[in-house]
């Protein structure tokens, strides 16, 4: 095994690559569409927009090249948002190899891959890392710089070069312009390099040379600035007499500052998600033996690891009701390398110091076999108990609830199946459609022409839904409204007035009390859903309800609702009979739920009005379909 345990992390990261890529986001929720760091990301990064503050560019940058890259090389396999969200997979991964690789270093397991492979596969399966390698968050991207920085401050403690002393200042460079909190590691990095060269500061060159690599990524800063400056309505809510003024105003994160919460008492501290979390995250055994690990480093080292444990849960005290898990995540990577250090650390009381005879040495060496083959065993229960626990919560491929879309996609494919989506036109949605709509038209590329109006203002085309929302009172003197699809209505200024009335005698339809026909209908989707076109040769002064009932084999359908049965006025409500011309058409729609395996083979169709006692039909009909 010698000779491929170098490819061990090769294969540790398909598999990590592959549990991913089955666990990925697919969809949103109501709320998550609404707002929050998921949905901006996901616009900043395919806008090129700045995120919520302090805007993090460089991850915002990179974030929007390698959405295009994505949808240029895998839209045949992912949808917009899983492409979004492999992004920070990529950080995910990176930061599982870097793990990796710190845990096989002397000074840990003292290049014990196995130990290393499972902590290491225990970390990938934690619920906060796995639920945020597969979603839009920049979080894996701080624990990789995290990670980074451990592994330059360890070479440099073996090898204390210029050049690596540079490259760490470069990487806290790109914290600066990525996740702020990733910093607090930066005051005891500073122990860890003042207490092996205390005169450091004396070489001005050096100094000047650290300071510039440094800033160097802080530059991406100006793309906020510019962004802000092209786009004012990015800026977000606030009065800013110009864009200098908001841009420091938004990098110095003023909504972050307000949520600090210092002074809070010991019951808002200890909650019951904080700190047993930590425990509940990594196990009890993983949490003590790594923080026990983390001092057998030696005193710089621990100091190094402690010091910045300790700005970590300072943070969390004051931020108990912000982003205090921003900190909890490259906290526990560093606990797992304190449970690696601890496991391993027998081995160094080897039996070279002691007089031991032969048979004891053996007896040494057949005990530390044991106690590894021991330890691999637990490490194996550990992992596959994490997985077991991480997985319900951590997986967001296809949720039931991931439902925001879909209120768009109802409306585009009204417009789809009414043929008018080679025309541009104009739509004022309800606001969650809206959203959707907004969604669709800008992340997702739907290849439609559609002019998006916010709610309640005025356009060419409505939905149902909004019609309920609306303020304003649409005039049925100039506005004639027809149905299209489940959700749409078309506002038409010209009324449909059928060409001769020899068409109603000589047609083959459904004539109601000689006062209503029936001229022609569709089914689509098995009978969920069912459009007709109404007339009236003549003014009707009643206001009339269509009720449409689904039938099979001589009997209405039943849900578990009840009857299949949908009733309302033509046009959702929204064109009652009574305000109809004569000679008009009039197109409306009906939907249903159908339950398992049902099959109509009749429509009912009941035009009544309601009465002082009741309800009057004017005439009922069936109609035989045929799907």
């Amino acid at each position: 095994m010698h000779n491929y345990h170098r490819y061990i992390p090769y294969i540790l990261i398909i598999i990590a690559t592959s549990l991913y890529i089955f666990t990925l986001d697919t969809g949103l929720r109501t709320d998550e569409l609404m707002g929050g760091d998921l949905i901006t990301h996901q616009y900043a990064q395919v806008q090129g927009r700045p995120s919520n503050a302090p805007g993090y560019p460089l991850y915002t940058m990179l974030g929007w090249v390698w959405f295009r890259v994505g949808r240029l090389f895998l839209s045949w396999l992912f949808n917009p948002i899983q492409i979004l969200s492999f992004y920070s997979t990529l950080w995910g991964l990176a930061s599982l190899w870097i793990l990796y690789h710190l845990l096989m270093r002397p000074e840990v397991t003292n290049k014990n891959w196995g130990i290393a492979i499972l902590l290491t596969s225990f970390y990938g399966v934690t619920y906060f890392f796995w639920y945020y390698s597969v979603t839009t968050e920049q979080y894996t991207s701080a624990i990789f710089q995290t990670l980074l920085i451990v592994w330059l401050a360890f070479e440099w403690e073996q090898n204390p070069s210029n050049k690596i002393l540079l490259m760490m200042a470069f990487m806290c460079g790109t914290m600066l312009a990525n996740m702020i909190t990733t910093l607090f590691i930066l005051p005891p990095l500073f122990y860890l390099i003042f207490s092996k060269r205390p005169r450091i500061l004396t070489d001005i060159k050096l100094v000047m040379q650290a300071i510039i690599f440094g800033l160097f990524p802080t530059i991406s800063y100006a793309y906020i600035y510019i962004r802000g400056l092209q786009h004012p309505e990015w800026r977000g809510e606030g009065e800013w007499t110009n864009v200098t003024e908001w841009f420091f105003q938004f990098i110095t994160i003023q909504q972050g500052q307000d949520e600090l919460t210092l002074g809070l008492t010991l019951e808002n501290i200890i909650t019951h998600e904080f700190p047993s979390i930590m425990a509940h995250e990594l196990t009890l055994p993983v949490l003590l033996g790594g923080i026990i690990g983390l001092g057998m480093f030696g005193r710089r080292k621990a100091i190094f690891f402690y010091g910045t444990l300790f700005i970590y849960m300072a943070f969390v005290v004051a931020y108990r009701f912000g982003n205090w898990f921003q900190v909890i995540l490259p906290m526990y990577p560093l606990i797992v390398l304190g449970f690696g250090k601890s496991i391993t650390y027998y081995k160094h009381f080897t039996c070279d110091s002691w007089l031991m005879s032969t048979r004891q040495e053996r007896f040494l060496k057949t005990f530390l076999v044991l106690t590894m083959k021991t330890l691999s065993l637990l490490l194996i229960m550990l992992v596959s108990y994490r997985f077991i626990i991480s997985l319900p919560q951590a997986n967001q491929h296809y949720l039931p609830q991931d439902t925001a879309l879909e209120p768009g996609w109802a409306i585009i494919t009204d417009i789809s199946k009414a043929g008018m989506g080679n025309e541009t036109i104009t739509i004022s949605p309800e606001f969650q459609e809206w959203l959707a709509l907004q969604y669709l038209l800008e992340i997702w590329d739907v290849d439609i022409l559609l002019e998006l109006h916010e709610p309640n203002t005025p356009a060419e085309f409505i939905t149902r839904q909004a019609i309920i929302a609306q303020t304003h009172q649409i005039n049925l003197e100039s506005i004639h409204p027809q149905a299209i699809g489940r959700e749409v209505i078309h506002l038409k200024h010209e009324r449909n007035i059928i060409a001769s009335e020899l068409a109603i005698l000589s047609g083959n339809m459904l004539n109601f009390g000689g006062m209503i026909y029936l001229i022609d209908y569709e089914v689509y989707d098995g009978g969920e859903l069912i459009t007709m076109s109404w007339l009236a040769p003549n003014l009707i002064l009643t206001d009339y309800t269509m009720s449409v009932r689904l039938w099979q084999h001589g009997q209405p359908i039943e849900a578990w609702s009840g009857l299949l049965i949908q009733d309302h006025r033509p046009v959702w409500n929204m064109y009652p009979t009574n305000y109809w011309h004569a000679n008009e058409i009039v197109k409306d729609s009906y939907t249903f739920t159908l339950p398992p395996h049902a099959q109509p083979d009749q429509i009912q169709i009941v035009i009544y009005h309601v009465t002082e006692d009741g309800f009057e039909n004017l005439d009922a009909h069936f109609l035989n379909i045929d799907f």
